[in-house]
């Protein structure tokens, strides 16, 4: 009767074995987290980019409808129609085209600002149910995009007589704040600076079908809005179920 002895492995071999398998996992762990890591960055740019398309549609339906009505704020002093780098806001400026699906007794106008929120890092529309506020008129407030770190703003200027667009923001504002003044800049560009996708930059054309000066533009057809005469600022009643 013949008996046969099972050779195993000896310690070489078994140490050699895991350290094989010990790369090889190590590779494949290491993969893993590169495809996770790579999916998440994705996700978060594709997010990001849905999220600064709707804000700049947002931007862009609010820019293309501006009108030159000039409002007061809370304490009845006059604010131009369009102002940069305020104290409180990047921009502020009033907007036509605001649906009243409900019928309400209110302006077709709008009131409309824009600003970055530092510490939340967030990007906010904010309008007021009335053009000319009162001392408890509080706005609201909308975020239309996170993850932001800045905001920039400038006004594009069009020189009829060399026919060159420039960006001049404190000539524009020195204009706006001369009440006999008609400049009105063509266009502005809205740069927004993102965690993801840094720095974007968009132009958006503020709709001249306006004469140049024309304090009593409304094209909303206001019925609660006085038409001002000799150059002052109609006051419009706040509606008490806003």
């Amino acid at each position: 009767m013949k008996i046969f002895a099972t050779r195993g492995f000896t310690l070489l071999e078994l140490l050699v074995s895991i350290s094989i398998f010990s790369i090889i996992g190590l590779g494949a762990n290491q993969m893993l987290r590169t495809v996770m890591d790579s999916n998440e960055r994705v996700r978060a740019s594709t997010s990001t980019y849905t999220g600064l398309n709707l804000a700049f549609a947002t931007m862009a339906r609010d820019f293309n409808q501006f009108v030159p009505r000039p409002v007061r704020d809370g304490y009845g002093e006059p604010v131009q129609a369009l102002v940069f780098e305020s104290e409180d806001y990047a921009i502020e400026f009033t907007r036509g085209g605001w649906t009243n699906p409900t019928g309400r007794p209110r302006s077709k106008l709008q009131r409309v600002a824009y600003v970055v929120d530092y510490e939340e890092k967030t990007l906010k529309r904010l309008f007021w149910k009335v053009l000319d506020r009162a001392e408890d008129s509080e706005p609201v407030e909308r975020i239309v995009l996170k993850g932001v770190n800045d905001l920039r703003i400038t006004a594009v200027v069009v020189d009829e007589t060399s026919e060159e667009t420039e960006t001049a923001d404190e000539f524009v504002q020195d204009e706006l704040e001369d009440e006999e003044s008609e400049v009105i800049p063509a266009a502005v560009e809205v740069a927004i600076d993102t965690e993801t996708l840094g720095e974007v930059v968009r132009v958006f054309q503020l709709v001249d079908t306006f004469e140049p000066g024309a304090s009593n533009f409304n094209p909303g057809g206001d019925s609660r809005t006085a038409e001002p005469e000799d150059g002052e600022i109609a006051v419009e009643a706040e509606d008490p179920d806003a």
